[in-house]
């Protein structure tokens, strides 16, 4: 605004107080004489205050239309979720809908920078490293489809030390008790569980076919949903495997196919 003689930028920023609370103040920046600066000058220069002042808050800038985050998100859904497993279709969702979508749906992609990303991480701290995730992974779809993007990556950001939870486990003995406790198919289940570490996606996805007693080896090429139970590919090239099929699991493998496994038209196991 123009006042007594000059230009000048008028805008409000947040101020901590003595009490540690964050409030808002208004400011008011002398940008310089009508002799000293044009007026489109002084335009810009109060854009580029608030650009820094909205930088700063963590607010992201508005895109135009088609060009925004959440339009990236919708080009996303319609034509690369539906080649992904339902799994980790849920997972993106979940972190759209719950975090990613409330702050970053109306702004443009490209204005979402280091700074921003590393306020939205350090908000966050639990399940991070998911939630980014999902938004690199819109990022990557938006630039093929010609939108502008950051180049962020995730070490550019500041995670912290994040301390990993231990992880539980049965010992042999357990496992052991709880193999000969249980009743077909748990045991059959739990056998293969133990004696090879597959998932239960790809035990659930087994069939006859994958099993070769003359071999001894067990080919893990499947992954069942764990909600759907439709078998799909797995995530990734490294998941195929040709695992060995010890002489104990092959007992328990023989007995099962001889006395409780019944023909179905998937061959299942």
């Amino acid at each position: 605004m123009t006042e007594a003689g000059g230009y000048c930028s008028i805008y409000y920023s947040d101020a901590q107080s003595p009490d540690g609370a964050t409030t808002s103040k208004r400011v008011r920046q002398f940008l310089g004489s009508v002799n000293q600066i044009s007026e489109r000058a002084a335009r810009r220069e109060h854009d580029r205050i608030m650009q820094d002042v909205n930088r700063r808050r963590g607010s992201v800038a508005s895109a135009y239309r088609g060009q925004t985050f959440a339009d990236a998100v919708r080009l996303w859904r319609e034509q690369v979720a539906p080649n992904l497993s339902p799994a980790t279709v849920r997972a993106r969702e979940s972190a759209f809908k719950l975090h990613v979508l409330p702050r970053f749906s109306s702004s443009a992609p490209h204005a979402m920078g280091v700074q921003e990303l590393q306020q939205f991480a350090t908000a966050l701290r639990k399940s991070i490293i998911n939630i980014l995730s999902s938004v690199f992974a819109i990022f990557n779809y938006a630039g093929r489809c010609g939108i502008r993007v950051p180049n962020v990556r995730f070490k550019d950001l500041e995670l912290g030390a994040m301390q990993e939870a231990d992880v539980p486990f049965f010992t042999r003995e357990q496992a052991t008790k709880i193999i000969n406790a249980a009743k077909e198919p748990y045991k059959t289940l739990f056998s293969v569980a133990w004696y090879t570490g597959m998932r239960a996606g790809e035990i659930l996805a087994l069939t006859r076919a994958n099993l070769d007693f003359d071999r001894k080896t067990i080919r893990v090429n499947k992954s069942a949903d764990d909600r759907t139970r439709e078998s799909r590919q797995p995530k990734t090239k490294n998941s195929v495997a040709s695992l060995p099929m010890p002489s104990a699991l092959e007992a328990v493998l023989r007995n099962y196919f001889q006395t409780h496994w019944k023909p179905n038209p998937t061959g299942l196991a």
